[in-house]
């Protein structure tokens, strides 16, 4: 039965330590205040648990005993005993921690070089066709804005998205400029206006007084063709609205629109659960991004934090 509890108490122990009160520190899931409080309840309860066990056995070994006999520990030299192997197992639990998350981090790693070389591969499997539609509407746009400006222009808008979307303004580190995803998402509100005859309920506001941010590029070109794919903007009273603001090293993104009713029109977007996992490798806890859903209105707020 010593033995029995011993292991049990150890695993326990060193469970408690590693993952709910290392782990979290180091990664600041936890605050340190809350996390010290834990270890502190836990040390004080795992004492207690030892010294009155310890205490009963002396106890039941003298009842046992035909003779007296001295304790194999005195009682008042218990308490420093305790107190030495918790810093033993304090130690051993923070070298176990530290080996637990080199791994976690290793696996990230691993993974997002993984998602890094497929996306990448997709990337290089689609160039062709991409570079053929770019080439092809820059033709047809020279022959027909002879006939017909509006439609010239339409072409020309979406020939711009199509360079756009082959990374040409992309920089080595893989984000865009703020200015140039602005413009890109202007061209696609633009082209998506005329295909309804101007008849969409969009507000646009912008207050860029930091041009030099920049950011991973089509996240908020997605946002904006998931609203243009799934929403209603023909109803005035509920238009769409897209906010954006920068200031010094930080960006807020905020769209909103009326839910759309029928059949959804199939998206070929990255999707939101993409956008998240994409800002969260990309930013960390530098990203916030929020998600509200009413009866009618759906709303994405995204807020990012450049550090300086």
């Amino acid at each position: 039965m010593n033995i029995l509890t011993f292991v049990i108490e150890s695993v326990i122990t060193h469970y408690m330590l590693i993952f709910v009160v290392i782990l979290p520190a180091m990664r600041k899931e936890q605050s340190i205040r809350k996390v010290v409080i834990i270890g502190l309840l836990f040390f004080t309860v795992k004492f207690a648990f030892d010294y009155i066990s310890y205490a009963i056995e002396i106890r039941q070994r003298e009842r046992n005993s035909s003779f007296s006999s001295p304790p194999i520990l005195p009682e008042d030299s218990i308490g420093w005993l305790l107190l030495i192997s918790y810093v033993y197992v304090m130690v051993t639990s923070f070298s176990a921690a530290l080996l637990v998350d080199w791994v976690h981090k290793g696996r990230e790693r691993i993974l997002l070089e993984k998602e890094k070389t497929e996306a990448e591969l997709s990337a290089l499997k689609h160039q062709i066709n991409p570079h053929f539609l770019f080439n092809s509407l820059s033709f047809i746009y020279a022959k027909v804005i002879k006939l017909d400006r509006e439609t010239a222009d339409s072409i020309l808008i979406l020939a711009n998205i199509m360079r756009y979307a082959l990374g040409k303004n992309v920089s080595i580190d893989g984000t865009v400029n703020i200015m140039d995803e602005l413009e890109h998402m202007k061209n696609v509100i633009e082209i998506n206006q005329r295909r309804h005859n101007h008849r969409l309920n969009i507000r646009y506001d912008e207050q860029i007084d930091d041009q030099s941010i920049s950011i991973v590029p089509l996240v908020l070109i997605t946002l904006v063709e998931n609203a243009f794919k799934h929403g209603d903007l023909h109803d005035p009273v509920h238009s769409m609205r897209i906010k954006i603001n920068t200031s010094v090293n930080e960006l807020s993104f905020e769209i909103s629109n009326k839910k759309g009713k029928g059949l959804k029109e199939l998206s070929n977007g990255i999707g939101l659960h993409n956008i998240r996992q994409q800002l969260k490798l990309t930013y960390g806890n530098h990203s916030e991004f929020l998600i509200k859903e009413s009866e009618i209105h759906f709303n994405v707020s995204l807020k990012i934090t450049f550090p300086v």
